[in-house]
């Protein structure tokens, strides 16, 4: 029976949590997870500084707990050497020897999702060799080995990885920690940017939302590269950006750095050599542009 004069212990939410990786997210799930070069591990890293069983993640339904095994090139959190454990939050940024892992978690929903839409891999079992572009997620039950996922799923798994994402970001934005919000939506990001530069033209929505999630970054943090995702994305696509967007740069010029002149006098380029395909607001667009280029070459 608790004594009458403490106070009770406050209740903590559950947390879902999971890593990003180059493109890729992995659901942590309860329970004990060791990270090494040994195929026992349930996360393989072929990785020449990576230790057999160099470190594991605690999982439980309120925390993420990162543990360093003595290893003999650390464990990193943020670019700080982990001294035995260390706990692990949205937006941090893990490095195991070469590997960079970043760290989501989000309140965990009260009613489940159906398996077949949940947007993480099981972290179970994955090797992660040195070559990314290879990697497999090998079973250690089963003596076979399954090829990642086709590009089209891929794809789903990001658009559903950046909008969880941005939920997170926009409570962190919304307590003035830019580059926290940076850490957490860096990757998201880049991975949108990516696809769009190898020809595979991300879902409309989800560019509308990366290139607005862009400007908040530029806008929270005062860096001028925000800026110039946008324009590469759009350039890209080979399309004007939206005029909301437009006006999204605008607002916030005055703020940033520096913007990448030449990249956006070779977005317009782009647009000039089409222009007659545009519609109305589209040509308006452009013009908006127009005058961004002058306010940039001003700056």
């Amino acid at each position: 029976m608790p004594r009458m004069d403490q106070a009770p212990e406050p209740t903590r939410s559950a947390q879902r949590f999971w890593l990003e990786y180059q493109g890729r997210t992995f659901e942590l799930r309860p329970g004990e997870i060791l990270i090494g070069r040994s195929s026992n591990c349930h996360l393989v890293l072929d990785d020449g500084l990576v230790s057999r069983k160099h470190a594991q993640i605690v999982i439980t339904d309120e925390r993420a707990l990162v543990e360093d095994f003595a290893s003999a090139n650390g464990v990193f959190v943020n670019n700080k050497r982990v001294n035995g454990s260390e706990p692990l939050k949205a937006g941090d940024q893990l490095q195991i020897g070469k590997q960079q892992f970043a760290v989501c978690s989000v309140a965990r929903q009260p009613a489940a999702v159906p398996a077949e839409r949940r947007m993480a891999e099981t972290l179970h079992g994955l090797r992660i060799p040195t070559d990314a572009s290879a990697a497999l997620v090998s079973d250690p039950r089963a003596d076979t080995k399954a090829e990642l996922r086709q590009p089209e799923v891929e794809a789903t798994q990001r658009a559903e990885a950046l909008e969880l994402l941005g939920g997170v970001a926009d409570k962190v934005l919304a307590l003035g920690r830019g580059e926290e919000a940076e850490r957490v939506l860096s990757t998201a990001l880049n991975n949108v940017l990516s696809e769009a530069k190898r020809g595979r033209e991300p879902a409309p929505r989800v560019v509308i939302k990366a290139a607005t999630y862009a400007g908040k970054l530029a806008d929270a943090t005062a860096h001028g590269k925000w800026l110039d995702y946008t324009i590469d994305l759009y350039a890209a696509l080979r399309r004007p950006m939206p005029i909301e967007l437009v006006d999204q740069m605008y607002a916030v010029l005055r703020r940033v750095d520096a913007v990448n002149l030449s990249a956006l006098r070779a977005y317009l380029s782009i647009l000039h050599a089409q222009t007659q395909a545009f519609a109305p607001n589209e040509r308006f667009a452009i013009q908006r542009l127009e005058g961004l280029e002058r306010l940039v070459a001003l700056k």
